[in-house]
């Protein structure tokens, strides 16, 4: 019989995990209890992380809910130590590919575990010659709530309160955090732009639908480009003059109404002072979810609308 338990705080509508998936996850933690060496309980640790959903009742459409919900049916049985094994086959078939083609000049790999709106605690002013990064998407995608199983069965929470700090240091507010608050407007100003009339035709969208209406989704777009106006800041004191940033983004449609996230990013990155060195689009289309419009989904706004993805190069001169 395991010894380990599934964490208190973790509630799901229904089971997570099937009672004889649960016996062998709970089995698979009190043996990662017994991994002596860190670096590698860490692995198996990233191993459950990445494949603990793929035998639940749960599933990504893109957002995590319930299999039945999505027409799938649940798993009453699944191979969990296979599924887990296979995996860090994987990552030795990585790591023996790496050893193989690294490097001979000897090179430092530093991790920083904190967001990047802390850039000053870190990194010196005109250090870094390139950054590759892809910021959350305009598209509320709930990171806390996608990424609750992880969190509570890798012990980084014990309880919903744990939460609101992740909730509220994330790269743009969830539109559920700022729906309520009266009015957000941007705190930079930006000529040229035709954003804040966007932002005011997204607010006078159905009012009498009260929070549910567009004033909620006005504040959610305006706090997500504040914290655009932040990011590309950190950029720009980031960089070594001639160092350049590829930041990969979607676009966005909230309510029905367009919005070239890439093309408002290039625009504020200018503001600060970058220079935008072009937008390419290497993905035209891809999924989008339910927040398109308030009452269709991704196939139907597609007639007026299309979703891509795009890579904004910029470059401090």
């Amino acid at each position: 019989m395991p010894q380990s338990h599934p964490p208190k705080g973790f509630n799901t509508r229904s089971p997570f995990y099937s009672p004889k998936v649960l016996h062998k996850v709970l089995i698979f933690l009190d043996y990662l209890v017994s991994i002596q060496a860190a670096d590698i309980k860490d692995l198996f640790r990233l191993a459950f992380a990445s494949t603990m959903v793929s035998y639940s009742n749960y599933s990504y459409e893109p957002s995590l809910g319930r299999r039945v919900s999505a027409g799938k049916s649940e798993f009453l049985d699944g191979l969990v130590g296979e599924v887990i094994a296979r995996k860090l086959t994987e990552f030795s078939e990585d790591i023996r590919w790496f050893q193989a083609h690294k490097p001979q000049k000897e090179t430092e790999i530093k991790v920083i575990e904190a967001s990047f709106f802390e850039y000053e605690k870190y990194l010196a002013a005109g250090s870094i010659d390139l950054i590759i990064t892809s910021p959350p998407y305009l598209n509320n995608y709930h990171y806390n709530r996608n990424t609750r199983p992880h969190l509570y069965w890798l012990d980084f929470v014990e309880q919903p309160g744990d939460f609101k700090n992740l909730e509220h240091a994330n790269f743009g507010k969830y539109w559920q955090t700022v729906r309520e608050q009266a009015r957000l407007d941007l705190d930079f100003c930006l000529p040229n732009s035709d954003l804040p009339q966007k932002l005011e035709l997204l607010r006078a969208q159905k009012p009498e639908k009260g929070i549910y209406g567009g004033n909620g989704w006005a504040n959610y777009a305006a706090a997500y480009f504040n914290d655009c106006y932040k990011f590309v800041s950190g950029i720009y004191y980031a960089l070594k003059p001639g160092g350049s940033a590829l930041v990969v983004i979607g676009n966005s449609i909230l309510q029905g109404i367009l919005m070239p996230t890439d093309q408002y990013l290039g625009a504020i990155a200018q503001k600060v002072g970058l220079e935008l060195v072009g937008i390419d689009i290497p993905r035209a289309t891809r999924v989008g979810n339910s927040i398109i419009q308030s009452d269709v989904r991704t196939v139907k706004a597609k007639k007026s609308h299309q979703l891509y993805e795009a890579i904004v190069e910029l470059r401090k001169v």
